[in-house]
């Protein structure tokens, strides 16, 4: 067993930015402070200011996790999984520093601490005190920030975001062309399959080198066949456009947490963000304060709202209405003033820099941005199935997710890979679980 490795932990105190969130963080963690609750190793969360999620139903009982890793088949399966995926994410991390010497060298030296950490865990796993899956994730992000690598997929996710973008005026007129029922479930399925778009996962990073990714996202479509493994949509539907003598009920205000760049965000999430905002709903999205695989970051929405307005007048106008945009689009033409809102759209960080999310600890601006929400949307498997699968809020929640991994599909819905997860939950539901079709 060789010397333990830890990453520093820094207490020098961030500035913030005229948008309500954090400085980016330098390239050796600066910003960074150790949890003592979970993996002492210097750790992704931000200061100085973290708060509880109001919107917990109760946060004494609220566990993050989903799977427990303390059994010891469970630890060497996702410990396997990690070590498998790492010299990847070294090739990545390099490659994003410009394939230097310095960078060759800092790579091989998170590999090394990386793995260093990973064995010590397996002999002794609660070396660093409770250990989760989130946890684990956590520990990674913190292995690549202590070598200074601040985002180890910045070209690809660029790289998608364009791609996407491209694309995103002919969905947006394919999907007015529908009636609402039929565009909301549309939009629902839009979620699902651009979900499938993650660097974090083995058979998903497999899919890349078989088509663009367009070509992965249309096959990914044209599989959404309900009923999904679990599926609540028709609950959703009715609760959004009402049923019988039910009229509909729009939500005043939404926090959409989004997950990966690229399709995932603006294919997915950015069409379902136009639908509640159509519909008078305000729409916070809430993203990563600092990068964790390709997930995207508050930094980074701002630019792809602004891309994505400019074909778009229900963006264009929600985005000046939430500050996102100091000027009129180039084009100020109103096409669609019918479908025009000035309910605003927000962008807000939500205090950490890893694929998953504990709600005990958010930023401060995302816990003053859901006093007065009445939906949740969690998107993606870290926020929806590896943490707060079993979450319960005090307002709506709607969780979205396909499963890229077997052993997570077995465990938690008895399904199998891509498999797609919808659960919805009324904050009047007691309902522990939903139902598997």
């Amino acid at each position: 067993m060789g010397t333990e490795i830890t990453a520093p932990v820094p207490m020098a105190s961030p500035g913030t930015t005229g948008l309500g969130g954090f400085e980016v963080p330098s390239s050796k963690g600066d910003t960074l402070r150790s949890d003592p609750s979970n993996i002492n190793v210097g750790v992704v969360h931000l200061v100085p200011t973290l708060e509880v999620f109001p919107l917990l139903a109760d946060p004494k009982t609220y566990e993050p996790n989903t799977i427990d890793i303390a059994d010891l088949g469970e630890l060497e399966y996702w410990f396997t999984v990690q070590s498998k995926h790492l010299p990847d994410l070294v090739d990545k991390a390099v490659a994003s520093e410009g394939g230097t010497e310095d960078a060759k060298r800092r790579g091989d030296a998170f590999a090394h601490a990386f793995s260093e950490h990973l064995a010590r865990l397996m002999e002794e796993p609660a070396a660093y005190g409770k250990l989760g899956l989130a946890n684990l994730l956590e520990l990674r992000e913190d292995c690549l920030r202590e070598f200074q690598f601040v985002d180890a997929y910045r070209s690809i996710k660029q790289r998608e975001n364009e791609a996407s973008l491209a694309v995103l005026p002919d969905l947006l007129m394919e999907l007015d062309s529908m009636n609402e029922e039929a565009r909301l479930l549309a939009l629902i399925e839009g979620v699902l399959a651009a979900n499938i778009f993650d660097w974090g996962s083995h058979a998903c990073v497999d899919l890349y080198h078989k088509g663009t990714i367009i070509e992965i996202y249309r096959m990914s479509r044209s599989k959404m066949q309900r009923p999904w493994r679990v599926d609540d949509f028709d609950l959703f539907k009715e609760r959004i456009l009402g049923s019988g003598d039910k009229q509909p009920h729009p939500h005043k205000k939404a926090l959409l947490f989004v997950d990966n760049s690229g399709a995932d965000v603006v294919l997915g999430m950015l069409p379902l963000a136009r639908e509640l905002l159509r519909r008078g709903t305000e729409v916070v999205l809430v993203a990563n304060s600092l990068p964790a695989l390709n997930d995207v970051t508050a930094m980074e929405l701002p630019d792809i709202v602004a891309e994505a307005a400019k074909h778009c007048d229900i963006l264009r106008r929600a985005a000046e209405a939430g500050g996102m945009l100091v000027d009129a689009m180039i084009n100020t033409t109103d096409v669609n003033k019918e479908n025009s809102s000035s309910v605003p759209l927000m962008v807000v960080e939500n205090g950490c820099g890893s694929p998953c999310i504990d709600l005990r600890q958010v930023s401060s601006e995302l816990a003053s941005a859901a006093k007065n929400a009445d939906l949740v949307i969690l998107e993606g498997m870290g926020r929806a199935l590896h943490t707060n699968y079993d979450a319960r809020f005090k307002c709506d929640a709607l969780k979205l997710a396909m499963v890229k991994n077997q052993r997570l599909a077995e465990k938690l819905i008895n399904g199998n890979i891509y498999d797609c997860v919808c659960r919805y939950e009324p904050s009047n539901s007691k309902l522990q679980s939903s139902s598997l079709c």
